[in-house]
């Protein structure tokens, strides 16, 4: 790439327009002066119906897994100004009542006089697991209901991308997104019924994270299967939001780095300086969708966070410390520690892409001389770096903090620190002593015998 180049106002605009390909090569046509780089993307007029956008309806195999689960409708202004909602409304929102119930139950289990043994450490993994998922579907139900919620993304996409398609590593992504997602409900569910049939060592356990002594009831079937759909239900709500977070976060990542390799060409064959204001603009429509899906996902980002972290602690402690109950519950562990790791790695990785992506054109513009400029240029150039710079663009959680590459060794830190603060609340070793005294003791021509006294 060129370096320092100056920018000057003695180049015509009036001239052809430069052409790119998809991986971002450029072709100048001959020109006395320049040419001017070419931002819009070719691709249909968006429409008012989003359904009809190029990106709903490449997204269409996971949204429709979605919506099997519970998790997704379609709700659209017609012409008229009116409204339509798909009838799976009634179906999604009775998922979300259910999801809200199994919470409520959830924390009915606990009991005063519960003791500090692996039924609590399970009672709490239940508890949280299930407030996350329930926060999940009622999340992604309220941005599918709400205008500037996920429809606001996909006819945002369509007016700033002009209706442009997704990658075709998104879609790859995608589908694999999806088979990861079934695989994980089927394993998930599976386990938890195989434990309950087999291995009656851990039945006890896992009944009483259903219902108080469940396992002394005489229809024990009727809890083993509550528990088995609750799996089913969880396990749903807990991956598909992360996916779609994921797709959606990679695709306009895409966008980003799209631009950052155009502004990269246009440096090198001197036509910024022509266009610096289109440039400007463009990166602040992208910056607008980032925007938009923080709205959507930052409550999303923050409950991975709050949920995962004490429960890759307590998931952790139990691994270390059952290890001579039941193999089993030692491989239930290492699952979810790994299910659990993935989860934050991939909603991390991503937002953290984001933000580097959004930060990217930064280096490019460093290396461009502005002294002999005009002023409007220079102001256009400051706006663009002040808008480089001075803010944070990315994706937070709950506008609490912005997540960049720091932000994961923060985090991985925190979970560190954790484990090793609640391995400070060790169940107490055995402290039974016994002391063994043998003598005499004279006290007023008395004698008294002491043999082999023992505290235990």
């Amino acid at each position: 790439m060129a370096r320092n180049r100056k920018l000057s106002d003695s180049t015509p605009r009036k001239c052809a327009r430069a052409v790119f390909d998809s991986n971002c090569d450029i072709t100048i046509p001959a020109c006395q002066h320049g040419a001017d780089v070419n931002l819009v993307e070719s691709g249909q007029p968006p429409s008012d119906d989003y359904s009809q956008t190029a990106i709903y309806r490449q997204l269409r195999p996971l949204l429709l897994c979605m919506k099997i689960f519970g998790l997704y409708f379609f709700r659209s202004r017609k012409e008229n100004g009116k409204f339509y909602t798909e009838g799976t409304f009634v179906y999604c929102l009775f998922v979300n009542v259910l999801a809200v119930l199994n919470v409520v139950r959830s924390f009915t289990v606990f009991r005063m006089k519960d003791e500090f043994d692996n039924v609590l450490f399970q009672k709490l993994l239940f508890a949280i697991w299930s407030t996350e998922c329930a926060f999940k579907t009622a999340l992604l139900l309220w941005n599918c209901y709400k205008n500037n919620g996920l429809p606001k993304f996909f006819r945002q996409w369509a007016t700033v991308c002009n209706n442009a398609n997704i990658s075709k590593v998104c879609l790859y992504m995608m589908m694999k997104y999806i088979v990861l997602s079934f695989l994980f409900i089927f394993v998930n569910s599976v386990i938890f019924t195989l434990i309950l049939v087999y291995v009656p060592v851990l039945r006890h356990i896992y009944l009483e994270v259903v219902w108080r002594n469940a396992a002394d009831y005489e229809n024990v079937v009727f809890f083993q299967a509550i528990l088995s759909f609750l799996g089913v239900l969880n396990s749903s709500a807990s991956i598909f939001p992360a996916s779609l977070f994921v797709i959606l976060s990679f695709a306009v990542g895409k966008r980003l780095k799209k631009f950052s390799c155009k502004l990269e060409k246009a440096i090198e064959s001197d036509v910024f300086h022509a266009q610096i204001e289109d440039f400007r603009i463009a990166y602040e429509d992208l910056t607008g969708l980032v925007e938009t899906l923080d709205e959507i996902f930052s409550p999303l980002l923050a409950v991975v966070y709050f949920a995962n972290i004490p429960m890759f602690c307590l998931v952790l402690y139990t691994t270390l410390s059952s290890i001579d109950i039941h193999l089993s519950i030692v491989l239930i562990n290492l699952f979810w520690l790994s299910f659990i790791l993935l989860q934050m790695t991939l909603v991390s990785v991503t937002a953290a892409w984001i933000n580097v992506m959004a930060h990217s054109p930064l280096e490019h513009i460093y290396t461009i001389r502005f002294s002999g400029s005009s002023n409007d240029t220079q102001l256009q150039m400051f706006m663009f770096l002040n808008r480089l710079t001075g803010t944070q663009v990315g994706l937070s959680a709950m506008k609490l903090f912005v997540v960049d590459k720091p932000t994961i060794l923060t985090i991985a830190g925190m979970m560190i620190t954790y484990f090793v603060l609640l391995i400070q609340f060790k169940m107490p070793v055995d402290t039974n002593c016994a002391c063994h005294v043998n003598g005499t003791i004279v006290m007023d021509n008395s004698t008294l015998l002491i043999s082999q006294m023992s505290n235990t």
